[in-house]
């Protein structure tokens, strides 16, 4: 019997490593660089954010550049060898089995009086064929602050999890060039957010694991009846 489940817990553990690692892409700026990010709309030399070391995890700090709504980072590329173009590109042909992730951290003791009343943030794709769809605003605005939580000088830290054809993006497939972004929107203006392991992935499966779960549990049974 433990031999049984030794083996099920193998099969499952490949399963998942198999599934996170295929077309998938994360960016954990460990390296100390910003990884290939620029300007919303530029390319890596358009911009060089900083990379800073928080609690132990390397983090890109990308500052609010003016008070109101703009694309503040972009990751592009039109090499289809690239982990990035892979990912984004199994993505555009399935966006309900993709999920986009990433870390935030906002430390608002370093506002000051360039808090604001509000800060936003949100991500959009965009391809070379001028497809543009974003996550914000409405109801898909990923974080939000108010004016009160902006002024508390607290840190405000958590993960963004959402799927993308829950968002609305419908990106075209066969494309040359993608790219997605990080939004900012507020009306302060020293505002600014540290992002982590930004990541592009297949969505998991639970079904697939119940079913492998259920397999388990039925040869167990068979084995002691046996």
């Amino acid at each position: 019997m433990h031999h049984l489940f030794r083996s099920a817990a193998i099969a499952i553990v490949l399963l998942v490593a198999a599934r996170a690692s295929a077309q998938s892409v994360t960016f954990d700026f460990e390296d100390g660089t910003d990884q290939g990010w620029g300007t919303g709309f530029g390319d890596d030399a358009s911009k060089s954010f900083t990379i800073t070391n928080i609690g132990g995890s390397n983090r890109m700090f990308v500052p609010h550049a003016a008070a109101g709504f703009a694309q503040e980072a972009g990751i592009a590329s039109g090499n289809t060898s690239s982990a990035f173009f892979k990912a984004m590109d199994a993505a555009s042909n399935n966006e309900a089995g993709y999920n986009v992730s990433y870390d935030y951290y906002i430390d608002t003791s370093t506002f000051g009086a360039g808090a604001g009343t509000f800060f936003q943030l949100g991500s959009f794709v965009n391809t070379g064929s001028g497809y543009y769809a974003q996550n914000f605003p409405g109801t898909n605005k990923e974080v939000e602050l108010n004016g009160t939580q902006l002024a508390s000088g607290q840190v405000f830290s958590g993960h963004v999890s959402y799927n993308m054809a829950a968002a609305g993006y419908d990106i075209p497939s066969g494309q040359t060039f993608l790219r997605f972004g990080l939004i900012e929107n507020g009306n302060g203006t020293s505002q600014s957010v540290y992002y982590d392991n930004i990541t592009i992935s297949p969505a998991p499966e639970p079904a697939s694991l119940s079913l492998l779960g259920a397999g388990v549990l039925a040869m167990a049974m068979r084995r002691r009846r046996a």
